[in-house]
């Protein structure tokens, strides 16, 4: 019995570590080039839209407040923007944003997140 429960665990872990081997990068070979991700007229739309919704990381909020450049780009320097909306996609909380907006938001980090 302790043997089949050993070859169960050993199934299982290999079955987890394979799955995450295997999750495919939406953002490899992404051609940020091609891709407009200025802050004003793509980034600041598609944080309005779905993020700066009242209760959220609207002005004053103890969660954030990304109603503005700075509150934004301070997440985007420390890895909060990335790490939520583009690889955990638990933000925003109601919805994962589509892959296109993510590309956005990706391709804008990634030049450094200028006020552009």
């Amino acid at each position: 019995m302790k043997e089949n429960n050993f070859y169960i665990l050993f199934v299982v872990l290999l079955v987890m570590l394979f799955g995450n081997a295997c999750k495919k990068d939406e953002y490899k070979n992404l051609d940020c080039s091609s891709i407009s991700s200025t802050y004003n007229a793509n980034i600041k739309p598609i944080i309005n839209s779905n993020c700066t919704l009242s209760g959220c990381h609207n002005t004053g909020s103890s969660n954030g407040d990304y109603t503005t450049y700075n509150g934004l780009k301070a997440i985007a320097d420390n890895g909060k923007l990335e790490d939520r909306v583009l690889n955990k996609k638990d933000m925003p909380s109601s919805n994962a944003l589509s892959l296109d907006l993510r590309k956005k938001i990706k391709c804008w980090i990634e030049a450094g997140a200028p006020n552009n």
